[in-house]
This record gives structure tokens, sequence and C-alpha cells, in this order.
């Protein structure tokens, strides 16, 4: 039984870390008025400049005000680090 937890750790963990690598995060929104929306994004590429210079992020999973986002283009950002800020 150990053994099978270990590997479901190991898979969960995995999927977890590849899916920071490539650029997923974390999305809150918070509703300020009647159509305003404050978005905050929590990803491990934190040194990030915001759209246009910097990636945009679309919406995969959605759950109430929370959800997981990756960038719209698919890029990884560390793809537009090696080009040289090139997002």
């Amino acid at each position: 039984m150990p053994d099978i937890v270990h590997r479901i750790i190991q898979i969960v963990g995995g999927a977890f870390i590849i899916f920071m690598i490539i650029g997923g995060g974390f999305a809150r929104r918070e509703a300020l008025g009647d159509t305003a929306v404050r978005t905050s994004i929590l990803t491990m590429y934190t040194k990030l400049p915001p759209p246009p210079a910097g990636p945009s992020y679309c919406s995969i999973f959605d759950y109430g005000d929370r959800g997981l986002v990756l960038p719209c283009d698919y890029k990884p950002p560390f793809i537009g680090w090696l080009q040289g800020g090139k997002y």
C-alpha cells in the first residue's frame, strides 16, 4: 500500500511541477464594482512584466472566484527570456 501512495504523490507532484514550468498559475478574481474585476495571478515567474510587454494569461479552469491559468499563446515564459525578453 505505501508504494501506491508514494507513486500517487510522485504523479501529482510531477504534474504540478510541469504545469508551473510551462507557465501555469493560480488566479483569484475580486469584483470591484458593477463591471470591474481585479485578477491576481500567482505563477513561478514572479518578475515578468504585465501585458502587453509580458505574457497575458487565459483561464483554463474556474471554480468560483479562483482558477487555473496558462499563457494565452501557450508559450512558456522562459522561452521569452531566452529570446531576450520577447514575450
